[in-house]
């Protein structure tokens, strides 16, 4: 496993330093949240098969100041104040290459990969940011369902499956350690307040033998109540505002678009397994994404819609790649 590079660790840095005591502390949220997500290229138009083809998520966010003490002292300690809550995500990602015809896939293209993990997470927030920690616990390989989740699916629907899959990364465990921050800066209101323009700028970092980067975003986001969260959900490397959100009105709704560049020191997913001989290809350290979508907030259920646009993450990949995420949210 490569060591972190010492151009990441000033993004950690920035991600430890306490808020300012002026911060104000936003009301407490007894509501839980349950969130179902789909990033898949199929949901996209052109729609395609290949590259990082499927993602599924399901998620659950506790009532604010629901956390063991010891998780509340260490938010305090590292973010300083602020209301605290956990996230917890069982994520599957899936990769493929472009031609999955094939039986022998192209030794040059992504190697298929699959990886189920388990993702805790602390969120602090006060009334213009949210503070990220989070573990992730999880496996590379065969026992991470990938080949069994997708040829399934396209069993169900009737296409093809995809041939090449023996040729997988093997099964490896995985740990990742990641730490973010959103900021919310008010641009504008208009219409006495009722309408508003909000930028959401965001730094993260993550360090594991899954992914080793540092990534810095922003997103412009119009629309009414847009106190109630920090953006739309987005499974990692996206910049999300995770699933935590909190109604200030009955209707609420935006649309937003963004844009985020990061430094990537490590992918398994494109670099093969770490302790073993796989299938690999050359990394692009620098990468970016932009997205576009809108979300809605009515009666308790949030639903979020987005198309990201990746550049090119590996040598000899197409010049772009794109997929769409729908994420459903329900408070109770």
């Amino acid at each position: 496993m490569k060591t972190l590079p010492s151009r990441i660790l000033p993004a950690l840095t920035l991600l430890a330093m306490p808020l300012p005591a002026w911060a104000g502390t936003p009301p407490a949220d007894p509501g839980s949240i349950v969130t179902i997500q789909i990033e898949n290229d199929a949901l996209s138009i052109p729609s395609t098969d290949e590259l990082y083809t499927a993602g599924q998520r399901l998620g659950y966010v506790t009532p604010t100041g629901d956390l063991p003490q010891f998780l509340s002292q260490f938010g305090q300690q590292i973010f300083g104040a602020g209301t605290q809550r956990l996230e917890f995500d069982l994520q599957q990602q899936i990769y493929t290459p472009v031609n999955t015809q094939a039986y022998d896939p192209n030794p040059h293209d992504l190697p298929y990969s699959a990886q189920l993990a388990l993702h805790v997470s602390l969120i602090q927030d006060t009334d213009t940011t949210r503070s990220i920690a989070q573990v992730s616990v999880g496996v590379v390989g065969p026992d991470a369902l990938g080949q069994s989740v997708q040829n399934g699916f396209h069993e169900i629907i009737g296409d093809t499956p995809n041939r090449g899959w023996r040729y997988q990364l093997h099964n490896e465990p995985t740990l990742d350690f990641l730490g973010g921050r959103i900021w919310r800066e008010n641009l504008a209101s208009f219409d006495d307040g009722n309408f508003g323009l909000q930028l959401l700028p965001q730094i993260t970092a993550q360090a594991g033998n899954t992914e080793i980067y540092a990534q810095a975003g922003v997103i412009l986001r119009f629309g009414q109540g847009l106190g109630s969260d920090f953006g739309p959900a987005l499974i990692q490397p996206g910049i999300t505002g995770t699933d935590a959100y909190t109604p200030t009105r009955p209707f609420v709704w935006y649309i937003f678009g963004g844009l985020d560049g990061r430094v990537v020191a490590h992918d398994i997913f494109i670099q093969g397994n770490t302790f073993q001989s796989s299938r690999h290809v050359p990394l692009t350290p620098l990468q970016g994404d932009a997205e576009i979508g809108g979300a809605i907030i009515l009666d308790g259920f949030r639903l979020t819609a987005t198309e990201v646009f990746e550049t090119p993450q590996f040598h000899n990949s197409a010049p772009a790649f794109q997929y769409g995420s729908v994420a459903i949210s329900a408070r109770f």
